[in-house]
């Protein structure tokens, strides 16, 4: 008997059933946190095991620290019933000096063993504690087709090399996790694992994440809960060093059903910036991320060019554009549109001088820089060509494959830079400086 039950636990082991996969991290409400999400398709117990490994000279600890993990169970399929089991587990009282190093598993059966940073998101209280500059991974509109794999490829690569402390994907993940049955989202997960169990991997929705009202993306993505989004992940913030980031949900605004929800996210947005605006002596930068764009340069002669770079800015600018600027938003990132795209500093349709403006450089900016990037590889296999009557704010624009890293240096100092990944290399860059917290909107009545 006791045979049989050892076969029939390798049979499906080796089957996929219970070995713990579409292993990723993100960051929490908490400081000192991070949290790990992983699946099964059996439900059995979970646990989790961590330990510090690099923390200078302090001494390691040479045991794991094992914790229990909760579960979901989640109909991913559109069709019949087809059930992953969803684990989580919390990593807490973490050191932002140390290494870390983990595996999660259930019934006896382990993942590998992964590592992770512990630095986190910080408060007021504990900004000091590190204040290091550090990069962070951001795009939109990343997928599982062939064209994907370029992104997949580089920066499987370079996440082996480079201390990176973040991933921010910016809406539309993987092409519709629930069509083949949830199968997309399955596969999307296992390619992503490399980089996700390793580096936080933040999100906002997109427009091919709402189906069944976004439920893939509430299940599968565990994003801080603010309260006000009641865990959903469609929209929340965070501090690192001397920068807050604020990931939103441009879908609300779209569809009268979700008009309520949009004014929620609305009014938290507005109680988020006065917040931010509060601690700007010590968090000077203002980083906002969504899917959709407001600004962008497309010909109005491409196919789908009048939907997203005209009729859904003509919804969003009403709403967002003031809020921004007269909170003195920093930069403004978006996805949605499948290629690449930095414009110079924007109010109204206007371009806004800085007090030094050059092809790669912006000194005191006098309103939201606005940054496209949404080409890591879309599920048409092919990216929207780049405006050849680009509008007199644009700076930049590539049809090109890849993503973008965003280093925050210190109080005065954003570099950006964009990369190809179809030709493995930097295409385009530019540095955001200023001597002051925030600017003077001045264009406001």
């Amino acid at each position: 008997m006791k045979l049989v039950l050892f076969l029939i636990g390798i049979g499906l082991t080796l089957g996929g059933y219970i070995y713990p996969e579409q292993i990723h991290l993100s960051w929490t409400e908490e400081i000192s946190q991070v949290k790990v999400t992983w699946v099964t398709f059996l439900d059995l117990p979970p646990q989790a095991a961590y330990r510090p490994i690099l923390c200078g000279n302090v001494p390691s600890p040479s045991n794991f620290t094992n914790i229990k993990g909760e579960t979901k169970k989640f109909r991913e399929s559109k069709i019949g019933y087809k059930y992953q089991y969803i684990h989580t587990a919390v990593f807490g009282n973490l050191l932002p000096t140390c290494w870390y190093e983990y595996k999660v598993g259930n019934f006896g059966v382990w993942s590998k063993t992964f590592m992770f940073s512990g630095r986190t998101p910080d408060t007021a209280e504990t900004f000091e504690t590190v204040n290091d500059p550090y990069t962070l991974v951001i795009f939109g509109d990343w997928g599982t087709g062939p064209i994907g794999q370029y992104t997949k490829h580089l920066l499987g690569e370079e996440t082996l090399t480079r201390d990176y402390l973040g991933i921010l994907h910016m809406g539309d993940i993987a092409y519709n996790m629930e069509d083949e049955n949830g199968r997309v989202g399955d596969t999307y997960l296992r390619m992503i694992e490399p980089i996700a169990a390793t580096y936080p991997y933040m999100t906002a929705p997109g427009n091919h994440d709402s189906y069944g009202n976004f439920t893939h993306y509430k299940n599968r993505f565990s994003m801080p809960n603010n309260g006000v989004n009641e865990g959903t992940g469609y929209f929340y913030s965070f501090n690192l060093g001397p920068a807050h980031f604020i990931m939103y949900n441009t879908n609300s605004y779209f569809k009268d059903y979700r008009k309520a929800e949009a004014e929620v996210q609305t009014q938290w947005l507005i109680n988020d910036l006065a917040e931010a605006n509060k601690q700007r002596d010590i968090r000077p930068w203002i980083i906002v991320l969504a899917h959709h764009p407001l600004y962008c340069s497309q010909d109005w002669f491409e196919e789908g060019s009048q939907e997203d770079c005209g009729e859904q800015p003509a919804v969003l600018k009403p709403i967002l554009e003031d809020l921004f600027y007269s909170n003195s938003v920093d930069l403004a990132m978006q996805a949605h549109v499948h290629n690449y795209e930095r414009d110079a500093a924007i109010y109204k349709n206007q371009t806004i001088p800085s007090q030094y403006d050059g092809q790669n450089i912006h000194i005191n900016p006098n309103a939201p820089i606005y940054i496209t990037s949404g080409n890591a590889g879309n599920y048409l296999e092919h990216n929207d060509p780049a405006s050849t009557t680009p509008q007199p704010w644009a700076r930049f624009l590539s049809n090109d494959y890849g993503y973008g890293r965003l280093t925050v240096y210190n109080n005065t100092h954003l570099y950006w830079e964009q990369f190809s990944a179809t030709a493995l290399t930097e295409i385009d860059y530019v540095w955001i400086v200023k001597d002051q917290p925030r600017y003077k909107p001045s264009l406001i009545n």
